[in-house]
């Protein structure tokens, strides 16, 4: 046979998946065919229950460990390792720092994006873009909001020495309060209340939270608390109750909580629509204390099987048991409500929004 004469005769067909497929007539063109057939399969996407199966979902918490978020997380880690499919393990890291932005930061611009982690944080973290924090770079309507753990009232407390008596003593005489550097509660919403409805709290600030201020309450450096979470009171201080140690005099909240249904709200304090608007957006943060999220870029599977096992765990009664046992069993909030309510806020008009970033700065 001459040289060349097979290869001539031989018939190369354009490569499939990278390969050249060489043949003859009607077995080439069926090799041919029966490539592209597989081509135009898709591969079986990872089931939801399949990826948590070799996934953590880690929370990153915004405030340190031992706090009231880190202890909020921990209870609904606990339980969305039984509600999610693929029972993953739940880690919880604490990130804290510049009241929860540095987290949030993180989460939404730089953690993975495939439902592995979920945050949660102070609740004015949701606001910090509205306020116009350039250090807050997310968009609070393009998260996720999973929904929130409980509200908190706040209170205005203050020790029995003092001669306020009354909410309305709040307006009529001064009174010296503890406070954390600005941004966080106990400073922020003295602050607001005074700028807005002319109350006349004097902050002393650089407490570290709400324990050093009551420590210094008993010790006489300040005579109250303008913010302090209800819920924390009956918990750490049920002796101050007992003995009549403290009075509470106002809520700082959307609703009144069961406990104080004799003190009064700050909103009814309110004079005009724009002080009864701009106090909605201040309490409104109240109402979601404990929110979390998941970033945006989430594969919707994914972000429905967290929104689920989020709500389901609400409805958990171990989580129910557990969250009554730390002061927090009202005020549980889903996804949708959250978002609605961040989504109102943003909403509100643009006097409204900029006369709530003057009283709360």
């Amino acid at each position: 046979m001459p040289m060349g004469w097979g290869l001539r005769r031989a018939r190369t067909f354009p490569s499939v998946h990278g390969k050249r497929v060489a043949g003859r007539g009607k077995g080439a063109r069926a090799a041919i065919c029966a490539l592209s057939l597989l081509s135009a399969i898709p591969a079986r996407a990872q089931s939801v229950a399949d990826f948590y199966k070799t996934h953590n979902l880690t929370i990153v918490v915004g405030i340190v460990a031992g706090s009231t978020y880190d202890l909020s997380a921990r209870l609904i880690a606990r339980g969305m390792t039984r509600h999610l499919p693929g029972n993953p393990a739940v880690v919880v890291q604490n990130m804290h720092g510049a009241n929860s932005i540095i987290s949030a930061n993180y989460v939404y611009n730089a953690a993975p994006k495939d439902g592995s982690v979920i945050w949660t944080g102070s609740r004015l973290a949701a606001f910090e873009p509205l306020f116009g924090n350039s250090n807050a770079k997310y968009d609070a309507l393009k998260a996720r909001w999973l929904g929130s753990t409980a509200s908190e009232n706040g209170v205005v407390a203050v020790w029995h020495a003092a001669p306020h008596l009354t909410a309305q003593d709040l307006f009529d005489k001064e009174l010296i309060v503890g406070a954390t550097d600005p941004g966080g509660d106990t400073y922020m919403y003295p602050t607001a209340l005074n700028r807005l409805l002319g109350a006349k709290f004097k902050l002393i600030g650089g407490y570290a939270g709400p324990e050093p201020i009551a420590l210094a309450m008993e010790r006489g450096e300040v005579q109250g608390n303008g913010s302090w979470s209800w819920s924390n009171i009956p918990f750490a201080h049920p002796q101050w109750l007992a003995e009549k140690k403290i009075r509470v005099l106002m809520q700082l909240g959307v609703d009144k909580h069961p406990d104080l249904q004799d003190v009064p709200l700050a909103t009814e304090f309110a004079k005009t629509d724009e002080q009864r608007q701009v106090l909605s957006i201040l309490m409104g943060m109240k109402k979601f204390s404990f929110p979390f999220f998941a970033p945006p870029g989430v594969p919707e599977d994914r972000a429905a099987a967290l929104q689920k096992a989020f709500e389901e765990t609400l409805r958990d009664e171990e989580f129910l048991a557990d969250s009554k046992t730390q002061g927090r069993g009202v005020g549980m909030a889903g996804g949708a409500e959250t978002t609605a309510a961040y989504r109102a806020a943003y909403a509100l008009p643009e006097n409204v929004i900029e006369r709530a970033r003057e009283v709360a700065r």
